[in-house]
């Protein structure tokens, strides 16, 4: 039998990477909706389900990182699709952030570590985790560290559009996370899909980041060195200089036990994805072109 994969949303770089993955596979993948669609009418939506009968969904509606989050979609999508699936035997794959912790003051936050919301971006995430939970059985809360990308509002997109306009790019040694490609989330979110298609009954949430943690000012240098390289020129940091107690080192303890799905560094594969990007823009030295 023919297993039906529904995406919510393709706008993000996350959704057009899953959109990628999932169309090669044998599956049938619906990610083109209608345009007039609306993800927060429960109406629509209920008719959309009924017609479409998913046998999975992934959720990544208003998903995004750092300016790209579309807050009120995110949430109010999120408890749209759970009035339409309330009490459904559908499982739901859902996409969420370290933010469910921002203002929390933690190391580290665990899975099993209540959020305590207390910023209006945090509050949001959060909302959107418990509309899923509360009313679909078979729901999975992903939570992923900073998701790095060269387009949307990841830490990465900022460095190289601030490098193309030559501008500075703010950083915090204080804030530490443990970032993952956009690539490493979709290899992660397959993973988990096959085997939830094959029985595998673990829901609830999940982390997910890499394998080793850096701050904000890490991670930029390493970039800086890549584009040094690339371009000849420097990628100039300004360090904050108030520290913050927000972190979003997340500890993926039930991801590995219930799905095996194995973090990596963050540093594999970025210098490819930094000087592709460079070359697109047109950014490369004489010498590196040649």
């Amino acid at each position: 039998m023919a297993i039906t994969i529904l995406l919510t949303d393709t706008g993000s770089p996350l959704g057009t990477g899953l959109r990628q993955k999932f169309e090669s596979t044998t599956f049938r993948f619906v990610s083109d909706h209608p345009a007039d669609l609306d993800w927060v009418d429960r109406a629509q939506v209920s008719d959309y389900l009924a017609a479409v009968k998913p046998q999975l969904i992934l959720n990544t509606t208003g998903w995004g990182e750092g300016a790209a989050v579309k807050p009120e979609l995110l949430a109010s999508g999120a408890e749209c699709l759970a009035h339409c699936l309330a009490g459904s035997e559908v499982p739901v794959v859902h996409l969420s952030s370290y933010r469910v912790f921002h203002g929390e003051g933690r190391v580290s936050h665990g899975e099993h570590d209540e959020p305590k919301a207390e910023t209006d971006l945090s509050r949001v995430f959060y909302r959107a985790e418990q509309a899923l939970l509360q009313a679909v059985p078979h729901s999975l809360i992903l939570r992923s560290s900073w998701v790095l990308s060269t387009e949307g509002g990841s830490l990465l997109a900022r460095l190289l559009a601030d490098f193309e306009a030559n501008r500075a790019t703010v950083v915090s040694d204080q804030w530490r996370g443990t970032p993952v490609s956009v690539s490493d989330v979709v290899r992660a979110v397959y993973a988990i899909t096959q085997q939830i298609i094959y029985g595998a009954e673990n829901w609830g949430v999940m982390h997910f980041g890499s394998s080793d943690v850096c701050s904000e000012l890490v991670f930029a240098n390493k970039v800086r060195d890549m584009v040094l390289a690339d371009t000849g020129r420097e990628l100039t940091l300004e360090e904050l200089e108030t520290p913050t107690d927000n972190s979003a080192v997340l500890e993926m303890r039930r991801l590995r036990e219930n799905f095996g799905v194995q973090p990596r560094s963050w540093r594999q594969g970025l210098k490819p994805v930094v000087h592709r990007w460079l070359a697109t823009k047109g950014l490369l030295s004489e010498s590196v072109e040649s």
